[in-house]
């Protein structure tokens, strides 16, 4: 089987993958067809065999049918020619929960649903391209006592639902396309009141206070949700609300005596405890104090179901992205004395779920941040090579040559979930699955390669850190350093040869075409054998272009002189901006234009500005030239500098500040004190006086140049202030009075 010729067919189409829709180009204006096929609606590919030139797919717009058998050659040609369109499916929000977040009632129908169709789903192969699927299918019919259509039923809604467990909870047959009108409630829900009137109908309003409620409730050691009702009637339904006295409130407790709204213009308790309960699924927190936090427990302590990522069937399908602070002291590789302490580093690993193989790897001393986790995605995306010669590294990436981007990534909440991250959640066709808080479970394969890796060092490495107390207050391990950064990514590296290509995997879960094939639990081979018969999940995108969406993001505020990039308090040039007149002086109504743009923290010399025609770059302006050549964290810290000093010499100017403020006051009291009262002058009085005090200033200034040109005359040729022509004065007077006169 020849894997690269493998990789090179998938490349020719990238956007077609397993799980996702195809369907007739609406501008052909004729019939398609694929061989005999008529494709007249929208179809989910849902099997690929690329050797045996076949692929299965099911419909998706009508009543679900039997998957249609296609040739691959053919459909590649009609997608390359354009009678057949690509796209993404949308599904439903609620297929991505997790099955414990699943309520009691849907979690119990999809496992009943799927343990019917378990036998078709364990042999699709079988079930979609060969005859022996109908037997399978009346097998199936005959054991689990269900009528023939349950069963096809059940077995095409999974398929629809992307192979997906919780999939099996959605309407199935005829009512999986019907579409469900809205309901108008008019009247309250419920069995009639027994005794007085009470309940509402509830509105956007009480959706609104239940939500308020919603988040008191949820926090740690809140209330109960009894507590949590009524405090929600008291803040928000009260027919009048009267300030106690200060004596009232030193007894109560209470600001306010409220007086409710009739019960019938309120809600219920069970009314709000049916909505609290269909927010959380039909699994309401249990509040019991005596006990861990709900978090810890799940982690700690509730029992696992041991079928984890059952829907991850191929290479690609879903990588897990995970970092830890590595417990091993390091050394700077610029030290040749190997005494400059460092402290330990941040690994990350980026592990294929499918196959357990290690598809990307990163070392730093930054803090855990976006910028870190987009580098480790972008290594695992490109040959190694490459990362090896910057290295400078002798090791050989033929020992490790599986890259791609994955469909799905499954990472921490604080490294993707804020503003920077929204290009490659939005720019790249990947979706991003963040772990809950506390529950390293959410991703096992990575947590458990990090204890793997770390036990190698331990008992070998003195500078590994211990949980000794004792060798932790004595820093035993950080007197012991010795390694640099580039020498930990070698062992790495070295270790990831080894794991990929050698480590047998004994638990891992080998399916039937597996052990049918002979392949061996090792990371390499599973991720070979899943590109040869699964392919279709990884996408291979141009490392340039990849480096480029994987930018963190910002905004510019557009102004008359440049861009000021508001985050950084940094000043651009943009030719853009300038050519399409965005910088142009603005009403004082209006407002400056913001936009979008992408940097990279590693330089401050260019970003680029999002705009419809694409990026467009901007360079660092002049205002901003002190910071050339650095990066941002280097910007921040020169920044935090400047405003330092800048603070101080503006406290040591202050009193000279003051002085020259009080001496100007002085000065001005003074002259008033002095000042005789009199009436006021005319205007030609003015004049005349002006006349006089510039006579005196003319024949001061005259006085100054005699004196310095006597140098240039003898004895016998000397000049004197009484041969300077007046005629010059007396022109300067009038030229003024005439200025004073308009």
């Amino acid at each position: 089987m020849n894997l690269p010729n493998v990789i090179s067919t998938i490349s020719t189409v990238e956007q077609l993958r397993i799980n996702s829709g195809f369907g007739p180009n609406s501008d052909s204006g004729e019939a398609i067809y694929i061989g005999e096929h008529l494709i007249s609606e929208d179809y989910l590919l849902v099997y690929v065999d690329i050797p045996t030139n076949r692929a299965c797919a099911i419909n998706l717009d009508t009543t679900a049918k039997f998957p249609l058998k296609l040739e691959y050659n053919q459909l590649l040609e009609q997608i390359n020619t354009d009678q057949i369109i690509v796209f993404e499916n949308n599904w439903p929000r609620e297929l991505f929960l997790d099955e414990e977040n699943l309520s009691p009632a849907r979690r119990k129908k999809a496992l009943k649903r799927f343990e019917i169709i378990r036998p078709l789903v364990n042999d699709l192969e079988s079930v979609l391209m060969s005859g022996y699927g109908e037997k399978l299918f009346q097998q199936v019919i005959d054991e689990s006592g269900c009528s023939r259509q349950s069963v096809y039923d059940y077995f095409y809604a999974y398929l629809r639902m992307g192979q997906r467990i919780n999939g099996l909870a959605f309407p199935v047959g005829k009512n999986a396309n019907r579409v469900v009108k809205q309901r108008v409630i008019r009247v309250k829900q419920g069995r009639a009141n027994m005794t007085i009137a009470k309940g509402k109908v509830i509105d956007d309003i009480d959706i609104k206070h239940f939500l308020i409620a919603k988040k008191s409730y949820v926090k740690r050691n809140g209330p109960s949700i009894l507590k949590t009702y009524e405090d929600m009637l008291r803040k928000h339904y009260f027919a009048e609300r009267i300030k106690n006295s200060q004596l009232e409130i030193e007894q109560t407790g209470e600001r306010f005596c409220v007086t409710l709204l009739p019960a019938n213009q309120r809600p219920t308790y069970d009314q709000f405890h049916y909505w609290l309960n269909k927010q959380f699924q039909g699994n309401i927190p249990f509040r019991d104090k005596t006990r861990q936090n709900d978090i810890e427990n799940k982690k700690n302590n509730a029992g696992r179901r041991g079928d984890a990522y059952m829907h991850v069937i191929a290479p690609g399908q879903v990588f897990e992205v995970d970092e830890t602070p590595f417990p091993e002291e390091l050394v700077s590789v610029f030290d040749p004395t190997r005494s400059t302490k460092i402290g330990k580093a941040t690994l990350y690993l980026i592990i294929d779920v499918f196959s357990k193989l290690i598809v990307g790897l990163y070392i730093t001393t930054e803090n855990p941040s976006y910028n870190t986790v987009k580098q480790a995605i972008f290594n695992a995306a490109t040959e190694k090579q490459h990362l090896f010669d910057e290295l400078g590294l002798n090791l050989n990436a033929e020992y490790w040559p599986q890259m791609g981007v994955a469909q799905t990534y499954f990472v921490d909440k604080a490294e993707f979930y804020n503003k920077l991250s929204e290009g490659p959640i939005t720019d790249l066709p990947i979706t991003v699955k963040f772990s809950r808080s506390g529950r390293g479970d959410d991703k096992p394969n990575i947590e458990q390669l990090f204890h793997v890796f770390q036990s190698h060092f331990e008992g070998v490495s003195p500078a590994h850190q211990t949980k000794s107390q004792q060798d932790i207050a004595s820093q035993i391990a950080r007197k012991k350093a010795a390694l640099t950064i580039s020498e930990l990514y070698a062992i790495a590296i070295v270790y990831i040869f080894y794991h990929n290509n050698h480590r047998v995997l004994k638990n891992y879960p080998m399916e039937r075409d597996m052990v049918r094939d002979n392949v061996a639990p090792i990371p390499a081979q599973l991720w070979a054998w899943g590109l040869a018969n699964r392919p279709g999940y990884l996408l291979n995108l141009p490392a340039d272009e990849l480096h480029m969406k994987l930018l963190e993001k910002g905004t510019v505020t557009v102004h008359r002189h440049g861009l000021y990039l508001k985050e950084k308090s940094l000043w651009y040039n943009c030719e853009w901006t300038l050519s399409t007149g965005l910088q142009e002086r603005k009403l004082l109504s209006q407002k400056n234009p913001v936009l979008s743009c992408r940097y990279s923290r590693s330089t401050v010399d260019v970003i680029f500005i999002c705009t419809e025609d694409g990026l467009k770059m901007a360079s660092l302006d002049a205002k901003s030239s002190k910071f050339k050549g650095l990066s941002f964290a280097e910007v921040k810290i020169q920044q935090e500098a400047e405003r330092k000093n800048v603070a101080q010499l503006e406290e040591n100017a202050l009193p000279y500040k003051l002085g020259m403020q009080g001496f100007i006051a002085a000065t001005i009291a003074n002259a008033q004190a002095e000042k005789m009262p009199g009436t006021m002058v005319s205007l030609s009085k003015i004049k005349s006086n002006r006349r006089v005090e510039a006579s005196i200033n003319q024949f001061e200034d005259k006085n100054k140049f005699i004196q310095s040109i006597q140098p240039f005359f003898t004895d016998d040729n000397s000049l004197a202030l009484s041969d300077v022509d007046r005629e010059t004065t007396e022109d300067t007077h009038k030229s003024n009075d005439a200025f004073y006169e308009e």
